[in-house]
Order: structure tokens, then C-alpha cells, then sequence
């Protein structure tokens, strides 16, 4: 496999084993790969990779067969992780330790701001840097995600392994988790990413872990869940519907092509991101509250947020919250409102879509090359009209799709936002008086509880909130 004329040979031979384990549902095939060790030796080769890629990263890149390798190789082992079996054999073949040891994924590139929103792009073959890196990222994001869904019986192990894997990459982490380029490349990155912090940075994992951890070094990773955590939490404020994301949602209604794609690609993403946080901060609420007097939160008890973001001047850009300090439970609520929003925006334009789908014949000519528009790039007045209308239709089933999966994200963000709030408020009302009533849910409350509250700084039952 490492001779140089084999390129051909290694595409084909991962091309045929992703097509058997595919129709293996005894996996006999995948009991044979685990105990002959040629999954072991694929995994090892992982290592081997990683020179090979760093070099992809340069300015004037060599030839990119390494990288098509690289990826047909993690396309194959993503497909074994969604076996719950392929999974623990990947965990016992040490994929993610491989993965962690990788020196590539922590060459991330320089994103060049290329227009407000990153969506110029140079018609070339050999795609950027910045692009090359993602292709490179992406898979093992995938994979990891994959591993954590699959392996249930030992999800504390997987858990324990990809947060490694996250913590030796850890300024690549933090990088996307920032956030400095608003494009749909860099907006998958952090969806991908969110969806495996929330499953893998979550408490009582250190503890779990397969290696022998000092007070110092367990204070160390501590640390590093910690920003990973108040990072995401802040991720709330850029995505909960600010200004300049919901600009560009609203932006060149009629733009063609390939641009169309990327707007719908960046709303499902940010759909996909809030819902992540989302899920991390109910995971983070429940696995560390065992009664309702103990509750985690996360959120303090001030509506300031939604009250600025619904004030009259809704032109304005809304500040950011720093990522250190806690977010206030107006963040959950103008979400909600949002989220609300939107499923009946997407419900509206789905239902659209299926009726137009239903007669696309009777549409008017005009609406015709519209929706050619969103797929062709050009060429659109020299086809037929029965291809118009197969194109059309094409189109049309992608948006219907794409809106099925954004109700759905927003009725998981909806229903999250309602089970949030309720814990907060419940804790809130019951267990804390304030010491300060300026800008607090409990003003008009009166002090039945010694318990109080002041300002950002909580004294409530032990380990009551979660330590960022």
C-alpha cells in the first residue's frame, strides 16, 4: 500500500470496503477486519498520514492524492463507527489517540476575510489552504461525533478519548469556537465542533479516564473544560438572531447559484450550532443536579439581553457577552422568541415548496429559471423545458429538505429553551432572594428565602453551579 504507483489500487480497495461493511448486516465482515488486525493496521496508518498532509498545507501544495486517500480512509472508518460494534472495535484500535496525535489538525491556516461574509471565491482547482484544512478537520470532527452516537455501552470511554483528542488540539478548538469568519465553511467547523463538545465535555468524564492523573494535571484539563464550556455558552449571543448573521439571512433574496447553496448551508449550520449548545448545557444541568434545589445554572436571573435586543433601536449591533461571565436567562428567552419565529417562517416556506413541487407545470416562466438558477450555474436559457422542470424540481425537493430539517432543529431548540427556563426559574423562585433587585427576574419577589443574590455572584447550595 505505500508503493507509488498505488494510488489507484488504495482508492479502490477502501472504495470496496466501504461498500461490504455497507451490506454486511451479520458484520462478519467487520469480525474479520478486527481480528486479522487490518483494521488496527488502517487505523496505525493514520499516523503515517499525517506528514504526508501538513505538506497539503503549504501555499503551492504537491500533488493532493494524499488527501483524497486520507479521506476515503476516514469515510470507510466513520462508516464502521455507526456500527455500535464498529465503534467499540474503533475505541480498542485507539483511532482517537491516533487522531490526537496528529500534528496536522493544529496547522489550521490563516482565513482570508474576502468580503463581509467570505463569500467571494476564486474559481480555481486546487481549492485554499484554509479549504484544504477543513477537508482535512472535518473527517475526524465526524468521526469522533459518530463514535460518541454509536458507542452507548461505552460512551464514558469514548468520551474520555475524544475529549483528549480536543484538549491536545486544543488552540485549534478554541480558534473555530471563536469564530472570526462568518462563511459556510467555518460555520460546519463549528457545528461539527459544538456537536461533539456536548457530548464529550461533560462532568465526572476526568474521573473515567485511563490514565493516571496528578492534582496539577487534573487542574489543567479542568481548565481546559472549562473555556470549552463558557466558549460555548457565549456562542448563544452571536447566534441567538444578532444583527449581523440575521443581515446576511435576509440578504440578496435572489442570489444565484452556488451562493444560494451556502446561505441555506449557513442557516442550517447556525440552526445546528444553537441547538448543540443547547443540548451541552441541558446535559451539563441534568448530570449534575440530582434534586431540584441543586440545580446547575448556567444562566443568571436577568432579562437584560432580550430586553435589548427587542428595544426600539433594532438597528444597532448588540455587544457581545465575554465569554467569562455568565450569560443571563434573557439569552434562552429571545432565543425562544426567535426560534418561535422561525419554525413559522421554515413552516411557511416548506409548505410552499411541496405545492410547488406538486405543479411545477403550472409555474410561471420566470419562477422556472429561478429555481434553474439555484442549481445551474449557467446555461439556463439553453435547455429544454422538460429539463427545466426536472431541474426545478430538483431544487425544489433539496429546499423542502432542507426546511424539514431546520423545523426540526427548531423544535429541539424550542423545546430545550422551555425545559432551560423552567429549571432556572424554578430554582430561582423557590430557593434565592436578591440582594440587589436592579435588573433581576425576582424585583418584585418578596425576600421568603435567606438564600441571595448579588449581582453575577451567586450563594446558593453547594456545587448548585457549574464551575467555568
Amino acid at each position: 500500500m505505500n508503493c507509488i504507483n498505488c494510488f489507484p489500487f488504495q482508492m479502490l480497495a477502501l472504495a470496496l470496503l466501504d461498500r461490504i461493511v455497507s451490506v454486511d448486516k451479520q458484520q462478519q465482515w467487520l469480525v474479520y477486519l478486527s481480528n486479522s488486525g487490518y483494521l488496527k493496521v488502517l487505523v496505525d496508518s493514520l499516523a503515517d498520514d499525517d506528514l504526508k498532509l501538513q505538506s497539503l498545507l503549504t501555499p503551492q501544495p504537491p500533488l493532493l492524492k494524499a488527501l483524497y486517500t486520507y479521506e476515503s480512509k476516514m469515510a470507510f472508518l466513520t462508516k464502521v463507527a455507526k456500527l455500535q460494534q464498529g465503534a467499540l472495535e474503533l475505541l480498542r484500535s485507539g483511532v482517537i489517540v491516533r487522531l490526537a496525535q496528529c500534528r496536522v489538525y493544529d496547522m489550521r491556516p490563516e482565513t482570508d476575510q474576502q468580503g463581509l461574509f467570505g463569500m467571494r471565491e476564486s474559481p480555481v482547482f486546487i481549492p485554499a489552504p484554509v479549504e484544504r484544512y477543513r477537508q482535512i478537520l472535518l473527517p475526524a470532527l465526524q468521526l469522533c461525533q459518530v463514535i460518541l452516537t454509536s458507542s452507548m455501552t461505552q460512551h464514558v470511554q469514548a468520551a474520555g478519548q475524544v475529549l483528549q483528542f480536543l484538549i491536545s488540539h486544543s488552540d485549534t478548538i478554541q480558534a473555530i469556537l471563536r469564530c472570526q469568519e462568518v462563511s459556510a465553511g467555518s460555520f460546519q467547523e463549528l457545528a461539527l465542533l459544538t456537536g461533539v463538545i456536548s457530548k464529550a465535555a461533560l462532568p465526572g468524564v476526568l474521573g473515567d479516564l485511563d490514565i493516571d492523573i496528578n492534582e496539577g494535571m487534573q487542574i489543567e484539563l479542568q481548565g481546559h473544560i472549562g473555556r470549552f464550556q463558557r466558549q460555548c455558552l457565549g456562542l448563544l449571543t452571536r447566534f441567538s438572531g444578532s444583527d449581523r448573521l440575521r443581515q446576511f439571512k435576509l440578504q440578496d433574496d435572489h442570489a444565484e447559484g452556488d451562493r444560494v447553496n451556502k446561505r441555506d448551508e449557513m442557516e442550517l449550520a447556525m440552526q445546528q450550532i444553537c441547538a448543540n449548545v443547547m443540548q451541552y448545557c441541558l446535559s451539563l444541568m441534568v448530570k449534575n443536579a440530582p434534586a431540584f434545589e441543586h440545580t446547575i445554572c448556567l444562566f443568571t436571573p436577568s432579562l437584560s439581553e432580550s430586553t435589548n435586543r427587542d428595544g426600539p433601536r433594532q438597528d444597532t449591533q448588540t455587544p457581545a457577552i465575554q465569554y467569562w461571565r455568565l450569560p443571563g436567562l434573557g439569552i434562552i428567552v429571545y432565543l425562544l422568541k426567535q426560534s418561535a419565529n422561525d419554525f413559522f417562517s421554515y413552516y411557511d416556506s416548506h409548505r410552499q415548496s411541496v405545492s410547488k413541487l406538486q405543479n411545477v407545470e403550472q409555474l410561471p416562466p420566470d419562477e422556472i429559471k429561478e429555481l434553474c438558477q439555484s442549481v445551474l450555474l449557467a446555461g439556463v436559457d439553453k435547455i429544454s423545458t422538460a429539463q427545466k422542470y426536472i431541474v426545478a424540481r430538483r431544487r425544489l425537493v433539496k429546499l423542502i429538505n432542507n426546511r424539514a430539517k431546520l423545523l426540526s432543529l427548531c423544535c429541539y431548540i424550542i423545546e430545550m429553551c422551555l425545559f432551560i427556563l423552567w429549571r432556572h426559574l424554578e430554582h430561582y423562585l423557590l430557593y434565592c432572594t436578591p440582594a440587589d433587585s436592579q435588573d433581576s427576574l425576582l424585583a418584585s419577589r418578596l425576600p421568603l428565602k435567606s438564600r441571595k443574590i448579588q449581582g453575577n455572584i451567586y450563594q446558593t447550595p453547594r456545587h448548585s453551579y457549574v464551575k467555568l
